[in-house]
């Protein structure tokens, strides 16, 4: 990998949401063909887009994406940051496409060039005669293309000849997105998107904005945090890293819309579950260390060696503990202090540690 929207696009596949073999339909698009179409078409377009994702993290150049060598450019540079849009151009292609074409009897996209055209331009799509050209490899076709451009005036039609099941939910899904205001859920192809009618997205208000990310085993271990901090009365909202999205918990409603002091964060690093929180009063915590599993002892005998803060001598927001024979000190300025990926066996413990002394005055 040498590209950074080679690097980008790996996670972007890896972003994309599992589906269960048998997931709701919404009866709006039964009227257009049926639940095992629909699912057949899904899948396929799943394994597309999917495709695609991971062809453009082998070789960048190859799809026409920027090449921006890590090594060369820095993260967050305006190279990398470039590179990191790029990495749903041809997603939002897809999206583009299913957004502004009709839906024909006979499964293939009537597509006004114009708006087309308009579309992508509001979605900072360029070059995207070249990027059809790259389609056509991954089965679909494209009839109305004037030595091989989009001109105005002339149709441009949509296909996608070894199964029109895959036109029909690009349409489904692109349409919804697009209604719903869901375009990242497009370029994950999440499935909650047909649950509903298409003016209606019942999902995304929950802890499901992380946990659908995860593997099976951490996706349960976040929906049992996230539903005893509800017990708990904490509340939450959401925030969005480069390297996905998170949950932060509050003990206070004033805090929460503030979005400052949030008591946890429940975060997908790269599809990998994180669960931070801030300890500030160690004395107080640490005979609760001491006694607690051994699993849960080593993630506080981590020592990190901070940022420049503690450097020049005026870091706040870090702590300095002794235990089990080993100074640890851990910084806490951009980030909280700890960080744990928890099990089904001691996420609690996080959560009363944080309750009985992460909060004391």
């Amino acid at each position: 990998m040498k590209y950074w929207v080679e690097r980008w696009s790996e996670l972007r596949m890896k972003e994309m949401i599992n589906y269960p073999k048998d997931f709701a339909i919404h009866n709006d698009y039964l009227k257009i063909c049926t639940k095992e179409d629909i699912r057949n078409g899904f899948g396929e377009l799943f394994d597309i887009l999917q495709q695609i994702y991971k062809d453009v993290s082998l070789n960048a150049e190859e799809m026409l994406l920027p090449a921006h060598d890590m090594n060369e450019y820095p993260y967050l540079s305006k190279e990398e940051r470039l590179s990191r849009g790029a990495s749903y151009k041809y997603a939002k292609l897809l999206y583009a496409l299913g957004s502004v074409g009709e839906l024909s009897s006979n499964s293939e996209l009537c597509i006004n060039p114009a708006k087309l055209k308009g579309l992508c331009k509001e979605l900072r799509i360029t070059g995207v005669n070249g990027c059809l050209e790259i389609l056509t490899n991954y089965g679909f076709l494209f009839e109305g293309l004037v030595n091989g451009k989009i001109k105005d005036g002339a149709e441009l039609v949509l296909q996608y000849p070894d199964n029109g099941n895959v036109v029909i939910v690009l349409y489904m899904m692109a349409v919804k997105g697009g209604n719903t205001n869901k375009l990242q859920d497009f370029c994950r192809l999440n499935y909650r998107l047909l649950a509903d009618d298409w003016n209606t997205a019942d999902f995304g208000n929950s802890v499901e904005v992380v946990a659908d990310l995860l593997s099976e085993q951490e996706r349960e271990v976040a929906y049992l945090l996230h539903d005893e901090l509800m017990k708990r009365n904490y509340c939450f909202n959401f925030q969005e890293w480069n390297e996905g999205p998170q949950i932060r918990h509050y003990a206070k409603e004033a805090d929460c819309k503030r979005n400052t002091n949030a008591s946890f964060w429940l975060v997908s690093m790269e599809t990998s579950m994180r669960f931070y929180f801030r300890l500030k009063h160690m004395e107080d915590a640490l005979t609760l260390i001491e006694n607690a599993s051994e699993n849960v002892k080593q993630n506080f005998l981590v020592s990190d060696n901070g940022c420049e803060n503690r450097i020049a001598g005026r870091c706040v927001s870090g702590v300095s503990y002794e235990l089990c024979g080993k100074t640890i000190w851990r910084c806490g300025c951009c980030n909280p202090n700890f960080q744990v990926v928890p099990g089904k066996d001691d996420y609690m413990f996080y959560i009363d540690l944080v309750d009985l002394v992460g909060r004391k005055k």
